[in-house]
């Protein structure tokens, strides 16, 4: 990290949503108040679990990582939280806003005009269409990827930030993805965190919301979680 706590500016090539996780973690590189290296060797010291090193968390801070893994995120979070309860310095973010953010990050960019060079944005599918899924919930992709290359707590972490503090809207949207996608048991545990995690109101709006999309199957499940409550 440079002196003083200066970074270096962000590529302007870089996704929005990866600047601004990286934008956070720099603040909370200032409550921890260590270089990287030192940061490095306190996060092994801890045993957090999370496979980095001091040029991996560098790359983090420049937002040279396409997918940040969720519990590096975490553990810096945590050593944050504990330098600020010994400095008194208040946590620039709360986990939930940080864990946003790692999901927004970790979505694949808009595809690019060859031409332009701006976003190409995707033509809506008709109402009914199980494609219409993909399209209003990209990070279906993202899950589909990481799944792939066996990022199990990536994914279930995901999962559990939707499920839990997700929008009704984006819940009904990424379970339609997820079911679209073929990632049929990963929409489940979606319904199951929101079931667990929400009250009967925002239950309904899910289920509106699925009726609004015409998937009667699932709005008709979400009726039922609403009705066993």
């Amino acid at each position: 990290m440079p002196r003083s706590g200066r970074f270096r500016e962000l590529d302007a090539g870089i996704p929005e949503g990866r600047k601004a996780l990286a934008r956070v973690l720099r603040t909370l590189m200032k409550v921890v108040g260590l270089s990287l290296r030192q940061t490095h060797a306190e996060l092994t010291r801890r045993d957090c679990g999370c496979d980095t090193s001091a040029s991996a968390l560098s790359d983090l801070l420049n937002a040279r990582i396409h997918k940040p893994k969720r519990e590096v995120i975490q553990a810096l979070y945590e050593l944050a939280e504990t330098a600020a309860q010994t400095s008194d310095a208040s946590m620039p973010v709360t986990w939930e806003e940080l864990e946003d953010l790692w999901v927004k990050a970790c979505e694949l960019p808009a595809a690019l005009c060859t031409s332009c060079q701006h976003p190409v944005l995707p033509v809506p599918s008709a109402q009914g269409d199980r494609q219409h899924g993909k399209g209003q919930w990209p990070t279906a992709l993202t899950l589909l990827d990481m799944k792939q290359n066996r990022r199990a707590e990536d994914v279930a972490g995901i999962l559990r930030h939707v499920g839990v503090v997700g929008e009704p809207t984006e819940v009904a949207h990424a379970v339609a993805a997820c079911r679209a996608c073929g990632l049929g048991s990963e929409a489940d545990v979606i319904l199951r965190y929101a079931q667990t995690g929400r009250d009967g109101r925002q239950l309904a709006e899910i289920a509106y919301e699925f009726m609004r999309i015409e998937d009667n199957a699932m709005a008709q499940r979400a009726l039922g979680m609403f009705l066993a409550m």
